[in-house]
């Protein structure tokens, strides 16, 4: 398959100006999704980290070293990482920072998935298409990254008739496996998952989200783009319909941060393509650290 674009290309160089130490670890620590046990074989050391189990603390080898260390195993079981990618044309909107909702949603996703693919995990990808759900299988490595790039890009703007909670409610009843799952939508979408369907999730498997922030339709000059055309200046810099949009836009907020944080979901808000990195890095301390509900990120 020829791909027409360097979504990949663009990936490796945003990867590279980060060190290992800050991506080879974002997967460390506790999640339901990979097997525990005695049954594994002994792979090396590493410094003990808040959240590992201090039953594989190596006593004698951390007197040595003068620090604590704890033992690294090996596993024949990956981890499953599965990505459930919003598609409506709502993400054919812009950020508050003028970047489009579409290319982030879409960098945001092979940002991620090629640093867990390299964290030696494998990835899937799940979205609400225009008539159905469409759901990949687990793999790993850049073909297969390119592949789900490719067709998720070309249903990005899809109205379909499955919801991004019907998505979610697919997939943990299609795929019989433990997973990592990463939602990434706006903040509207994430907000139309009940807290209901959150912790049914969550008592199986791990939930991660990345909250794309949306431009404000009034406080300057605004596109429709269900109209294709430039909002009246009258309806977009009227002050009462701005304060009653900030207003609806706190209430969002409000239920995002309530379900995740009663769900053990950890999600963070993001608005530009330069925040992606830390953003991944933040999400995913905090979760394993326990700290759940919404956070906006600052890079």
């Amino acid at each position: 398959m020829n791909i027409d674009y360097e979504y990949l290309s663009r990936i490796r160089r945003a990867v590279a100006l980060y060190t290992n130490r800050k991506t080879s670890n974002i997967l460390d620590g506790d999640f339901h999704s990979i097997h525990k046990g005695r049954s594994m074989e002994f792979d090396d050391l590493k410094e003990y980290n808040l959240g590992d189990d201090v039953h594989d603390i190596d006593w004698k080898s951390s007197s040595r070293m003068g620090t604590t260390l704890v033992r690294r195993y090996v596993t024949d079981r990956r981890h499953n990482v599965m990505f459930i990618c919003d598609c409506g044309r709502k993400m054919l909107g812009d950020t508050p920072k003028g970047e489009s909702k579409k290319e982030l949603a879409l960098m945001t996703f092979g940002t991620l998935a090629y640093i867990t693919g390299r964290n030696g995990a494998d990835f899937a990808l799940a979205y609400p298409g225009s008539d159905n759900m469409s759901i990949s299988i687990f793999k790993s490595g850049p073909e297969h990254l390119e592949a789900l790039l490719y067709e998720y890009e070309k249903h990005v703007g899809d109205n379909g008739v499955v919801s991004l909670e019907d998505a979610l409610k697919n997939v943990i009843s299609v795929v019989h496996k433990k997973m990592i799952i990463v939602l990434i939508s706006d903040m509207e979408g994430i907000a139309s998952i009940s807290g209901n369907v959150m912790r049914a999730v969550t008592s199986e498997h791990d939930l991660l989200a990345f909250g794309i922030e949306d431009a404000m339709l009034t406080g300057g000059n605004t596109f429709d783009n269900d109209l294709g055309r430039y909002e009246k200046r009258f309806l977009s810099f009227n002050d009462r319909l701005h304060k009653l949009e900030l207003e609806e836009r706190n209430m969002i907020y409000d239920i995002v941060s309530d379900n995740t944080k009663h769900s053990r979901v950890s999600i963070v808000g993001i608005s530009s393509q330069s925040e992606i990195i830390d953003s991944s890095i933040v999400l995913f301390e905090r979760y394993r650290h326990g700290n759940y509900g919404y956070i906006k990120t600052t890079v």
